[in-house]
């Protein structure tokens, strides 16, 4: 079983007064704590509730202990705020109400959702409705699984069978009980026959037979003193009672001690104790003789004859005959008459049962094993993809192309939904669903049902194109955040980020997300600067390099029907800009004939987003003298790696285009327009690139020139530098897949 160290789970249940249940959920969270998880408690309060701060268990305390529509509809929005602002991840309910409401708030927030089936409740239509297991329950005993089976048809392999863990160090024979004594003026020398439960009405049977023999076990034993413990609706009336028999005997049989936490000391007084479930396990562990009477029915003195039964039931002796006046009188006499070697024979063997069945070890164990057995997403989508998509732009849509292939190596089966402005043709090309960009009701959707949301690739948090694509993408994230989904920047390039208040926009968002992957170190040292303090933050290298030249030949087609088969040529792409020079094209036309010329090197324009580069390519292609050629139809990630490794070498404005060049080991002359291109050159320790502002003729030809006449050097040095990056691409999905199948508590 995997480490829950840290996990935070809530414990809800309808109060922590004196019970079986409450006794339960006080010692678990006690164990869970121990065993290093961080445990919370939301119920009505009680008596117990000191106890659990004590051991640092916060508890929080809403009306769960009715059907009143006012407190349901008070303590479901209570609820929800508690988990969501402590962030917790697993709940665990221990009674129907509280069920209830956690499995209304299940199917709205992300958390896990168990419950622990103490009783058979009744199930009646209304009640069903009312009732929730949970993704899987614990069942107290095996009849308990059987019912939950046989009436409320859940799956067998879904329920894991405990027992009541009993604290050993807190019930034993030696704990000293002297205080209680004076306290109610009880004889020490007196026999002492100790019944506890909550005195509910419809738990009490066994209390009323008991005070009903209460002048005959008088009459057997002079010096026999009952014990009542516990409080409730019942309590006036079973109080009313034992006055009458003490008034009608002039001595005081009876004491009513009222809701007592103290209750080890009176078990440890006993010398008889009749009681069911975990009352008469926490007297079994004080190694008391014991009677097993219920208000579900009537066992008798606990002992080996009745072991069977006693476990199946979970000690509330279900199913068996109904307490009498005639059973409780045979079995308090039948104790009053046994010597004091079978009475601690009896009591031996109690708390031999106790150590090897009903261990708090075994508890807390099965609890864990509940949990680890939801601890596990089930969500649908695995990932979310949001990016540039769709937008025609052959650098961002090579992105989800190369995010989709490397998570499907990891994982064939996984479920993907892309954002994009073209679902249909996304979903036709990469075999993902997809939902258009600005459908958010779909993307909200989408978001509740998945994982993880992966920011995928590009330069997504900048403003330098504009602050609409910066609040877009922000708004993305914050709507995964609230969706409960993680969010994992994906190898993405940070900045420029121009504006104050889009440096905060994107710091508030950032904060929140579970990994920021980074393209580059610069982006790293953007993000301090601006004030993030999110360390979970790795640099790895673009999507992009995870692609292979697998098929060099794979462009040769296209080379073909544009006619450049067989010519030597060197790539080039570039793109409309709101800052170039207005001699960018005759400068750029005057290099493209110096190199024809020169070098007998065609210039191939490669646009990769046609609305924005076609233009300008075209622009220069008709002032230069010499013929040039462009390539007018789309192509593969193949077909362009192909194209370009055979290229002499390649002058970028485009970032992707410099990597497809730098995965073939193609040198490359790099025109920067924004900050990640020269933040790529220093990724690839090159040199030979120039801002917009500096771009000439001469300096194209300068740089060229030492290009070809070191190419064999350079393309030695790009292949040694870009094999890591390959490796450090590819790792983006493996960390993605770690957090999509990462335990959620």
């Amino acid at each position: 079983m995997n480490s829950f160290e840290g996990t935070k789970v809530l414990m809800a249940l309808m109060c922590m007064e004196i019970g079986g249940a409450e006794t339960h959920v006080l010692e678990l969270c006690k164990a869970l704590k121990k065993r290093g998880l961080d445990v919370y408690v939301v119920s009505n309060g009680g008596v117990y509730e000191a106890e659990l701060v004590r051991h640092g268990v916060k508890h929080f305390k809403l009306p769960l202990h009715n059907k009143n529509p006012k407190n349901l509809v008070s303590s479901y929005f209570s609820l929800k705020r508690i988990i969501v602002e402590n962030d917790i991840r697993l709940v665990h309910a221990h009674a129907r109400i509280p069920a209830f409401l956690c499995g209304m708030l299940h199917k709205k927030l992300d958390f896990r959702f168990v419950t622990t089936t103490h009783l058979n409740f009744d199930t009646a239509m209304h009640y069903k409705i009312l009732t929730n297991w949970g993704e899987s329950t614990l069942a107290v005993s095996e009849d308990i699984r059987d019912y939950l089976v046989n009436n409320y048809k859940f799956p067998k392999e879904k329920i894991v069978v405990s027992v009541n863990g009993i604290n050993t160090e807190n019930y034993h024979s030696g704990i000293a009980y002297a205080d209680i004594l004076d306290e109610f003026g009880l004889n020490p020398a007196n026999k002492r026959i100790v019944f506890m439960s909550r005195l509910e009405k419809h738990l009490t049977p066994p209390v009323h037979k008991l005070l009903d023999i209460a002048e005959d076990i008088h009459a057997k034993n002079e010096n026999a003193e009952i014990i009542i413990i516990g409080g409730g609706s019942d309590f006036q009336a079973l109080s009313d009672k034992a006055d009458a028999v003490n008034r009608a005997l002039g001595k005081k049989l009876i004491t009513m001690t009222g809701g007592r936490t103290d209750t080890a000391k009176f078990l440890a007084s006993a010398d008889i104790f009749v009681g069911v479930s975990r009352s008469a396990l926490e007297a079994m562990a004080c190694e008391k003789p014991t009677i097993l009477s219920g208000y579900q029915g009537h066992l008798g003195i606990f002992n080996q004859n009745i072991l069977g039964a006693a476990i199946e039931t979970n000690l509330t002796c279900r199913g068996h005959a109904e307490v009498s006046a005639e059973s409780m009188r045979r079995d308090v006499f039948t104790l009053l008459d046994a010597s004091p070697d079978k009475l601690k024979e009896l009591g031996k063997f109690a708390r031999q049962v106790i150590d090897n069945h009903f261990s708090m070890t075994k508890m807390t164990d099965d609890a864990l094993l509940l949990y680890d057995s939801v601890r596990k997403s089930s969500k649908v989508i695995d990932a979310v993809i949001s990016g540039y998509y769709g937008s025609n732009n052959h650098g961002d849509d090579v992105l989800l192309e190369a995010i989709t292939n490397d998570l499907r190596k990891i994982n064939p089966e996984i479920k993907i939904t892309a954002i994009s402005k073209r679902p249909k043709e996304t979903k036709s090309i990469y075999g993902v669903e997809s939902i258009q960009r600005f459908n958010f009701p779909r993307i909200i959707s989408s978001l509740r049902r998945t994982n993880l949301l992966i920011m995928g690739g590009g330069s997504l948090i900048q403003d330098l194109t504009s602050t609409k694509s910066l609040i877009y993408y922000v708004f993305v994230m914050n709507l995964a955040i609230r969706a409960r989904a993680k969010v994992m920047l994906y190898a993405n390039g940070i900045g420029p980020l121009k504006l104050t208040k889009n440096k905060r926009r994107a710091v508030a968002a950032l904060e929140n997300v579970e990994l920021i992957s980074l393209r580059d170190e610069q982006s790293e040292r953007l993000l301090k600067t601006i004030g993030l303090r999110n360390e979970n933050i790795v640099v790895t290298a673009d999507a992009a390099f995870g692609f292979n030249n697998e098929n060099p030949d794979a462009g040769d087609m296209l080379l073909d029907k544009i006619g450049l088969a067989g010519k030597k040529y060197f790539c080039i792409s570039i793109r409309g800009w709101k800052t170039l020079k207005e001699d960018f094209v005759s400068e750029m036309a005057v290099f493209c004939d110096y190199m024809s010329e020169k070098h007998g090197l065609s210039p191939l324009f490669i646009p990769m987003q046609t609305s924005n580069d076609a233009e300008i390519s075209t622009q220069v292609m008709e002032l230069a003298r010499r013929k040039s050629y462009y390539l007018q139809e789309s192509f593969t990630i193949d077909e362009i790696l192909s194209v370009t490794s055979k290229a002499e070498f390649l002058v970028g404005m485009r970032l992707h285009s410099v990597i497809y060049a730098a995965n073939t080991a193609t040198p490359v002359i790099g025109l920067v327009y924004d900050p990640k291109v020269s933040s790529m050159f220093a990724e690839l320790d090159q040199k030979y690139f120039m801002n917009l502002e500096e771009i000439s003729s001469g300096k194209l030809i300068s740089f060229s020139e030492e290009i070809i006449a070191n190419r064999d050097e350079i393309s030695r040095h790009l292949a040694e530098v870009t094999r890591p990056m390959a490796e450090k691409a590819r790792r983006n999905a493996k960390i993605a897949h770690d957090i999509i199948n990462r335990d959620l508590f």
